[in-house]
């Protein structure tokens, strides 16, 4: 029985270093990536500091040209938005992002049914790797799974499904956007512009999801209480118009009682009519992007000017006085 349980125990020592090598050398990739999808989520929580950012899903990523609004606006953006999150990501990127500075604008991408599906939380599972340096965020993965933080003690386990996209980087560069594209994730096809068509009615309503409705506000009211100006955007679907779902109505009676500009872009047939825009039904191509981009800034500018230009004048009274 000694001699087993040496055995069991010799066992255990020798997984415990491997998780603990693997885990080093996984680290330093992570630290060391030269672009990628970790590139961007490490810089985004942990090292971006720019004026403006940009939060969202795969449209908040593809969709917002992170330059139009730098040249626009007069302001440096940052693009921290990643396919196929929701709110659990957004309030990580959130926590991440306060821990270390206050951004004075963010743009918010709500898809038109956010608010009405139930908090992915496994989905924000791809924020593993940080759960130890960037402690923020650890109650938002805890809630992937009921053993999370007992798993979390290995590594390897951190780094779980994520070592193609790791590796990656190493031997194919740009492949999730330039790290010049300041975390715009530019999708150059088009979709076959002999599709036009009648554009789909508005859909049935579903009812909002309350957790996904408590992690919005609690999005909505850190980022405020500590003075960013905060911008809603729905974007826009090809040839489907949604102007009325519970998670826009929600959006809507949270601009009004909060004084929160509010963009819905879902029922404007100046594009969701215009497949030459998009590169599939739900995002825009670079074309698409950057005229989107550039007609959200045009309406979000007077809101950032006029909040200088009383910042100037209080400036200049204090100065009288």
């Amino acid at each position: 029985m000694r001699k087993l349980f040496a055995k069991i125990f010799l066992v255990l020592i020798l997984l415990a270093a491997c998780d603990v090598l693997g885990g080093a050398v996984l680290d330093w990739l992570l630290d060391h990536s030269p672009d990628g999808r970790y590139y961007k989520t490490r810089y985004s929580l942990q090292m971006c500091k720019e004026d403006v950012v940009v939060i969202g899903s795969s449209r908040g990523e593809i969709n917002y040209v992170s330059q139009i609004i730098e040249d626009s606006l007069g302001m440096s953006c940052w693009n921290a938005g990643r396919g196929g999150q929701g709110t659990p990501f957004f309030k990580a990127m959130e926590e991440g992002i306060l821990s270390r500075y206050t951004p004075k604008v963010v743009i918010l991408n709500i898809d038109d049914n956010d608010l009405e599906l139930p908090p992915n939380y496994d989905h924000a599972g791809v924020l593993r790797p940080f759960y130890n340096s960037c402690p923020q965020i650890r109650p938002i993965i805890d809630k992937t799974s009921k053993f999370e933080w007992l798993l979390m003690k290995s590594r390897l386990y951190a780094y779980n499904s994520s070592f193609y996209y790791l590796i990656r980087p190493y031997f194919m560069r740009g492949m999730d956007g330039k790290t010049s594209d300041k975390g715009w994730k530019p999708r150059l096809d088009q979709m076959a512009v002999d599709i036009r068509g009648p554009v789909e009615p508005e859909p049935p309503k579903v009812n909002l999801n309350k957790e996904s409705v408590a992690l919005f506000d609690s999005i909505i009211h850190k980022f405020r209480e500590r003075g960013t100006k905060v911008f809603l955007v729905v974007s826009p679907n090809f040839g489907r118009t949604v102007s009325n779902s519970s998670a826009i109505e929600y959006l809507r009676k949270t601009s009004r009682e909060n004084d929160i500009p509010l963009f819905v872009y879902s029922n404007d047939t100046s594009f969701i009519t215009k497949p030459e825009f998009f590169v599939d039904p739900d995002h825009l191509n670079v074309e698409g992007a950057q005229l989107f981009t550039k007609h959200l800034v045009g309406q979000i500018k007077p809101y950032t000017f006029a909040n200088d230009q009383l910042s100037d004048q209080h400036e200049k009274v204090s100065k009288v006085y």
